[in-house]
């Protein structure tokens, strides 16, 4: 029987603060690192993501959620929509500590089904069939949009955490500091960089420095007394900061991981004034 992976990624990851799919992990953008844990396991894999969500280059097929506000639910709809497969293991990107052991061992029940860890049952660490799509419609329309509905429509087991190996494959996290605990307990002594251009290269002397992960605020701390980077849990005006060129971030709340560049910069010289 062929399986499938399915990746979740087109949530808002509000609580994060930043999209958890770039979060670095391992040397990559988490998603990458998903990505590449679900092919050593099964057939085809696709993310699902939203249209506004840049992705980096994967190996696996793309597809927009039509309804991304609608939750996870219309997520695995649109991946069941996309498989050949029979069987779908769904995972949400935040799953750093998946193995292919987990996921071969679900899939090997040739069912639906699902962990049951502390009374929860784990929705996004879950098998579907590719045979419950028009179910997956059925609830949509009728705006019942929790995943377990569809794994009880389609006659899941639920299956014991003590019964399944790697049971931390479906840790994920949510915040800033679960993540970073996270960082912290696989990686001690994780460290990212933090780099001076522009006035703040001038100001400091220095044109980059290693320092311990943390939120931005804490990095940019790392700077020293004579940048004032940060204020009430923003970048200050008088600067801009990118994460590994990539993008331009102002709130300072946010993680900064292993191996990531925070790269600051005077905002009056990309003709920002704020």
């Amino acid at each position: 029987m062929k399986t499938a992976g399915i990746v979740l990624c087109g949530g808002r990851s509000s609580r994060m603060g930043r999209p958890k799919a770039w979060l670095p992990w391992r040397g990559r953008p988490l998603v990458v690192h998903v990505v590449e844990t679900l092919r050593r396991a099964v057939d085809e894999v696709v993310v699902v993501s939203s249209a506004e969500l840049e992705l980096p280059p994967l190996a696996a097929r793309v597809v927009r959620d039509r309804e991304p506000h609608l939750g996870p639910l219309a997520g695995i709809r649109e991946g069941l929509a996309n498989i050949e497969a029979e069987l779908a293991f769904v995972t949400g990107t935040d799953a750093p500590f998946l193995t292919p052991v987990f996921v071969k061992t679900l899939l090997a029940l040739g069912r639906a089904a699902a962990p049951c860890a502390n009374g929860f049952v784990q929705t996004l660490s879950a098998v579907y069939p590719r045979s419950a799509l028009p179910c997956a419609e059925e609830l949509i329309a009728k705006g019942r949009l929790r995943p377990l509905y569809l794994l009880r429509a389609a006659g899941y087991r639920e299956v014991p955490s003590h019964e399944l190996p790697d049971t931390a494959s479906f840790r994920g996290f949510n915040t800033p500091a679960e993540y970073l605990a996270a960082v912290r307990e696989a990686f001690p002594g994780a460290a990212a960089r933090l780099e001076f251009a522009g006035n703040a290269r001038r100001r400091t002397g220095r044109a980059a420095i290693e320092v311990p992960v943390g939120t931005l605020a804490e990095v940019l701390s790392r700077a020293g007394p004579e940048l004032d980077l940060h204020r009430g849990g923003r970048v200050a005006p008088a600067f801009l900061v990118s994460l590994d060129g990539r993008e331009f971030v102002r709130d300072a709340r946010i993680p900064i991981g292993p191996g990531e560049r925070a790269i600051v910069t005077d905002a009056r010289s990309e003709g920002e004034r704020t």
